[in-house]
Parts: structure tokens; sequence; C-alpha cells
């Protein structure tokens, strides 16, 4: 489709203040249709290569944020009478086996409480492990 004369005179007229893409709509025709008049009129001198644009972007609404869940703080570790401590060759299937100690070092003993049916962990671990990998 081609241009007007009108139509050239208003982007000649709004390259400077407008982007391209308010051009487009206010002239109704494509971004690339007017991209390639521009560069057209680039080619004959009609629109110096050098014209700044300055102009106001509107910016595009933005989007819903999404929501970020506050973690609870982790329950107190179980009383020190309910944990007992055991080492490696004590654990069995009842018992927790959370490993203590620095958590870089190999470790040598584990909480001991009862486990959790089914678990691995008593029902204070198994809280924490859940917390970790969700």
């Amino acid at each position: 489709m081609l241009w007007t004369d009108e139509e050239i005179r208003e982007l000649i007229s709004l390259w400077p203040v407008a982007s391209t893409t308010q051009i487009a709509g206010r002239l109704h025709r494509s971004r690339s249709a007017v991209c390639r008049t521009v560069a057209r009129l680039r080619q004959e001198g009609v629109l110096p290569s050098d014209a700044e644009k300055h102009f106001e972007v509107t910016p595009r609404p933005a989007r819903a944020r999404p929501v970020i869940r506050r973690m609870m703080p982790a329950k107190p570790p179980p009383p020190v009478d309910d944990m007992r401590p055991c080492s490696l060759v004590e654990l069995d299937e009842t018992r927790c086996r959370w490993p203590l100690g620095d958590i870089y070092a190999v470790s040598t003993t584990f909480c001991g409480c009862v486990a959790v049916p089914g678990r691995h962990y008593c029902a204070h671990h198994l809280q924490r492990a859940s917390c970790r990998h969700a």
C-alpha cells in the first residue's frame, strides 16, 4: 500500500518525538512498514540519518508480581529429654536418622528420637526436611 504525501509529512514530523510503535499506531500502519519507509526516506535524504529521537515512552502496564510466601520460622528442636543422640550402630527403623553436628562434617551422632511410622525422621526433623525441599 502506497504512502500518501500527508502520511509521509506526518511521519517526518512525528519521527523525532514518537516511537516507531506510536507512529505506526497513529498512521494505522504496521511497525515494519514505518521502519521500511524511514529507511527509504533516509536513503533519499529526506530524513536525516543522525536525527535523534526524544520521546516519552508510555510504559506497559506492570504484570502482577509473583506472590512471595513468608517462611515460618523453624520450630524449636525437641526438648533435650526427648532427644536421645545415638551412633550409626544404634540406629534402627524406630529412631530418627537426622544427623547432628557440623553440616560439613561426617556425622557420627544422630537425633535418635522416635521416628514417625514409615519415615526416617521424627516429627520435628521431618518438618524441617520438608521445608528445605518446598
